[in-house]
């Protein structure tokens, strides 16, 4: 009887033979070999399409451009940028952005493309009268015409020097007969002939009545008195001798001081049209 009132426990699952388990273990680690494989394949691909990018050479700006304002080689700079992400248009030479104006501001770092620049400040359309005068600089009307202005070939934007022819007897009684010396060099053009309303674009330059040229204060005193007693030429310099920037003021006439007045004895003493 009490054979019989005992619990008979139920057989469990028979456990699976161990030649099935092997098979399943070395498929997994197949699999994630392979994976792992495929992963590390991507990734190189990924890496040597990047390194593939190649660098290119654009002209970027070197500092802040205000809009009309003339492009020179002080303001700007090559950089290098991934060929992927040149801008449209991009300048890459600097021989490129000779005689051009910002059309917009442009800013430091930014890659100089066709469509922020011009070829003139009067390509530019209708805006706020604006002449490109460095700071320290004043602008300054100086007589033309074709014998005395290269026959009309200079334009805005070129370099120019300033011959003067003076009789000496305007600063000694005791001489006599013209001398010349040239008194000004690199003098910077920034317009040709009077403001007009007429768009100048498409134009010919011609021969002008007048340069319009930057120089200091204390310069513009010198070349007032030369315009009203010598008689001036002009020589336009070759573009590959244009400087990058305007000249610095004469130790004999610094930009942050006016002389007292200006006359034949303060001519003689800075150019030596007496002197042998």
């Amino acid at each position: 009887m009490a054979a019989i009132g005992q619990t008979q426990s139920r057989p469990g699952p028979a456990p699976a033979p161990a030649t099935l388990r092997t098979p399943l273990f070395i498929v997994g680690i197949v699999l994630a070999v392979f994976a792992f494989v495929a992963m590390f394949a991507v990734g190189l691909l990924l890496a040597r399409g990047t390194q593939s990018v190649t660098q290119v050479k654009v002209v970027v700006a070197a500092q802040d451009i205000q809009a009309r304002q003339p492009i020179t080689l002080d303001v700007v700079t090559l950089g290098q940028v991934p060929s992927n992400a040149v801008p449209p248009r991009s300048i890459q030479s600097l021989a490129d952005i000779t005689s051009l104006f910002a059309v917009v501001p442009i800013y430091k770092g930014e890659v100089l493309t066709a469509n922020v620049l011009a070829s003139s400040p009067d390509n530019l359309g209708a805006e706020t009268q604006f002449l490109p005068i460095p700071t320290g600089y004043v602008a300054l009307p100086i007589p033309a015409g074709e014998q005395q202005a290269v026959a009309g070939y200079i334009t805005q934007g070129d370099y120019i020097d300033v011959i003067a022819s003076v009789d000496m007897s305007q600063f000694s009684s005791a001489l006599k007969g013209p001398v010349s010396r040239t008194v000004f060099i690199n003098l910077y053009v920034i317009r040709v002939g009077p403001q007009s309303a007429v768009p100048r674009q498409g134009a010919t330059q011609g021969v002008a009545s007048s340069l319009t040229v930057v120089m200091t204060e204390c310069d513009a005193q010198y070349m007032t008195w030369l315009i009203n007693n010598a008689t001036l030429k002009y020589t336009l310099r070759s573009p590959k001798d244009y400087g990058t920037s305007n000249p610095s003021p004469d130790a004999a006439c610094p930009s942050d001081t006016l002389p007292r007045g200006v006359g034949k004895g303060e001519v003689d003493a800075r150019w030596g049209f007496t002197r042998p």
